[in-house]
Formats: structure tokens, sequence, C-alpha cells
């Protein structure tokens, strides 16, 4: 079973907080939200997104003022985001390659799948157990016109733009003959600005073309989180000090020096010693770090000691999170099985 491990670099680990407690943020590593067959290991990324309808694409692009190759440097940037994703997990060998074929295009409606002696060819091709596709895409760009808000400066006026981007993916399984995964999405970011009248707001905005590609990569990482696990921020609140106990704020300071021996040892003392309050602080406080340190049951056995033993509520909700990230763990722990 491959061990998972949390990456307490210089820069992830963070601090928050206001009176009495404080936020600890760190990354951890979370489940693909679809399940793919062990045996892929290896996939080859392709571009299948290309208008079937070429002259009708083009004469769209001038009647809407978009550029000709917009869509299609976007649906790179898409991959971009994809492989980015794939290749920051350790599920799969990743292989981008440069196949653009002809689909659908824009819309929602996906083409005929390919046929299967195409992906044989090209899984052969690139020693791919399986080939990731982009089938369909489109984008658009929206500016709103917000309120107005008056002040010293006096009347400032807001302008929001809107990027969507709509994708469609398909995951074709060489060995099965099975399309594993076929998943149309639609992905927005938002932007605002503001000036002293909305021509001016509209001016600082992003440009469409740029916000196109920001929302086009980050569509890549929503697909690439949907089949692979991915790392996300996790923020967790502990308490600071005891006004009777010196040892529930020492196991804090540890905490934040990211000392975790030593702030393990300062809170059992502070649970073995301490007043009854005290004690469900550091018991929570050891909730905490054994999550860091991916031990999440010993972390849910010091959460439940919090509320059920010292009436700790913020330690009630805490033991229902670590019971669904235990469960989650387990699920990652299949999906990275070698």
């Amino acid at each position: 079973m491959k061990k998972i491990a949390l990456f307490l670099l210089p820069g992830i680990m963070a601090f928050t907080g206001c009176a009495g407690t404080r936020n600890i943020h760190f990354n951890s590593q979370v489940p693909a939200m679809y399940n793919i067959p062990h045996h892929i290991r290896t996939l080859a990324i392709i571009d299948r997104s290309i208008p079937e309808d070429a002259d009708a694409n083009l004469l769209e692009g001038v009647l809407t003022g978009e550029g000709v190759s917009q869509d299609k440097l976007a649906t790179q940037i898409v991959i971009d985001g994809l492989n980015q994703s794939l290749q920051n997990s350790s599920r799969y060998q990743v292989i981008r390659t440069t196949e653009k074929m002809k689909g659908s295009g824009a819309g929602s409606t996906f083409p005929e799948p390919l046929d299967w002696d195409t992906v044989a060819e090209l899984c052969e091709k690139y020693e791919a157990d399986a080939l990731v596709s982009l089938e369909t895409y489109d984008s658009d760009f929206i500016v709103t016109h917000g309120a107005k808000t008056g002040g010293e400066g006096g009347i400032r006026i807001s302008a929001q733009g809107v990027a969507t981007v709509n994708c469609g993916f398909r995951l074709y399984d060489y060995r099965n003959r099975d399309i594993t995964d076929q998943y149309h999405f639609s992905h927005k970011e938002f932007w605002e600005s503001g000036g002293s009248t909305i021509t001016a707001a509209v001016a600082t905005l992003l440009t469409k073309n740029d916000a196109i590609r920001k929302a086009s990569f980050q569509a890549g990482i929503v697909y690439g989180e949907r089949i692979t696990p991915s790392w996300v921020r996790i923020h967790r609140e502990y308490f600071k000090k005891s006004k009777r106990d010196p040892y529930l704020a020492e196991g804090a300071r540890m905490m934040e020096a990211n000392d975790w021996d030593r702030a393990i040892a300062a809170l059992t003392t502070a649970v073995e010693n301490g007043h009854f309050k005290t004690k469900g602080r550091a018991a929570h406080n050891l909730a905490v770090i054994y999550e860091i340190l991916g031990n999440l049951e010993e972390a849910k056995k010091w959460a439940t000691d919090a509320w059920g033993r010292y009436g700790i509520r913020k330690s009630r909700d805490y033991g229902y999170i670590l019971t669904g990230r235990i469960n989650e763990q387990r699920l990652l722990e299949s999906q990275l099985r070698e």
C-alpha cells in the first residue's frame, strides 16, 4: 500500500486567527471524484475538438467578432491545465501528444466516439493504456454593469467580467474497449473592476482573450481533478493558550514552529495535568496535529475526547469532519494502489 503523506514545506504552512484561537493551514491529498480502473496507468492526451465544419466555424468567428484562432489556442490551454493537474499526481504517467482530430466542435453535443481501431493505433503509438480526449469546447465572455457607490472620492461604478468555458472529455480504455468516462461541464471565472465611469471600469477589466485563457486553464484542472487525486488547502482552528496552564501555550507555539514532537509532549502534559477546560483544548490541538501528520485515526480519538469528555464544542463538528476524511483516505489509498 502506498503511503499517503502531507507536504509541510516553507510557505505551505500558514497561520491566521483571532482572540483565543488561530487557524493553521496545510495541504492534503484528496481522492479523485471519479474512479478509474487500476490497469490504466499511462494516459495519452489528444485534442479532438476541431470543428467538423471548419467553414461554419470561420463564419461564426467573423459574425461574433471572435478571433478565428481564439478557440484553437484556448483548447491547447485547456490541455495545459489538464496536463499540469495529471502531472501533479503519482497516479499516472502522462503523455501530452500533438494529435489534433476533427470532432463536433462547439456546443455540448459530443461527436460520435472514436472507432476502436483508431484508439488502438494511438494507444500503441504512445504506449498508453487509455486516451483522454478533449471532444467539445466553447467559450464566452460577457461584461455586466455593477452598482454605483459613493464616497470621499466621488461616485464609483463597478463592472464584472464573466468568462465561461464549456468542455467535453472522453476517456477511452484501450484494453477493455470501454468509454470509461464521458463528462461535459461548464466552468466560470469572474473578475471585477471599478472606475468613475462605466467605460473606465470596463477598461481596467481583464481583456476577453486573457479571461478566456485563464478560465480555459482552470477548466483543464477541473477535469484533471475528476480523474486523479489532487491537493487541496485545508484550514483548522486550534487554541493558542490557557490563562492557567503554560503547557497549552507552549504546545501552540511549537505548532507554529512545526515542531510536532515537542508540541505533542507539551499538549500531552496539559491533558494530564491541566484544568478541565485546558484538558479539552489540549486534546483538540492534539487532534489537529495528528491530522496534519496524516494519522487520522489518532486525530479522531483526540477530537472525540475533546468533545465527549471535556465538552469542547468545536471538537464535535471537527470529529465529523475527521470521520469524512478517514473515509476519503481509504478511497485515496485504493486509488493510488500499485
